[in-house]
């Protein structure tokens, strides 16, 4: 009797030590997974309202200026070149001012070049007037994306650039 009392009082233990041991070990083997997905969103069109209603700071530049390549991004420590205070302002009436990092202005004049508004061509009028054209140009996040570039001097600027209003 004795012997069966001390198979059923250590059956308590027993399970109890088995359930400790489970539970510990599937513990630290829990594996947590989470699956993301990216909803894709349309850009909103630029229309002449959106790029008139603001002047245009730079959030990003990368350029290759005349085969050198520079770099800047608002509040980076590696840029190449500053645009802390460079803007453009793009007025209603096709004109606009360009202002440049020392704070001077120059005028010019600017159209779309289609009708899906993601190509435009300014006429900037320094002393020898420079064509600068902006392609692949999307409105998102409430900033304008494209690809610039122009000659001026004999020296060829192709960038990619952010701005964001000023």
């Amino acid at each position: 009797m004795l012997k069966k009392m001390l198979c059923f009082s250590s059956l308590p233990i027993i399970i109890m030590m088995l359930t400790c041991s489970y539970g510990i070990t599937a513990c630290s083997k829990t594996t947590i997974k989470t699956d993301t997905f990216k909803v894709q969103e349309k850009d909103t069109t630029l229309t002449s309202a959106i790029l008139t209603a603001n002047s245009w700071k730079v959030q990003y530049d990368r350029a290759s200026v005349g085969g050198n390549i520079l770099f800047y991004q608002r509040g980076g420590s590696a840029n190449t070149m500053s645009l802390d205070n460079e803007y453009i302002t793009f007025k209603s009436d096709n004109t606009g001012v360009y202002t440049d990092n020392s704070g001077t202005q120059t005028s010019f004049t600017w159209h779309f070049t289609d009708a899906t508004n993601t190509s435009i061509v300014w006429l900037w009028n320094l002393s020898s007037p420079v064509t600068v054209t902006w392609e692949n140009i999307s409105y998102d996040d409430n900033a304008l994306h494209y690809t610039e570039y122009y000659s001026t001097n004999g020296t060829a600027t192709l960038s990619t650039e952010v701005r964001i209003p000023q």
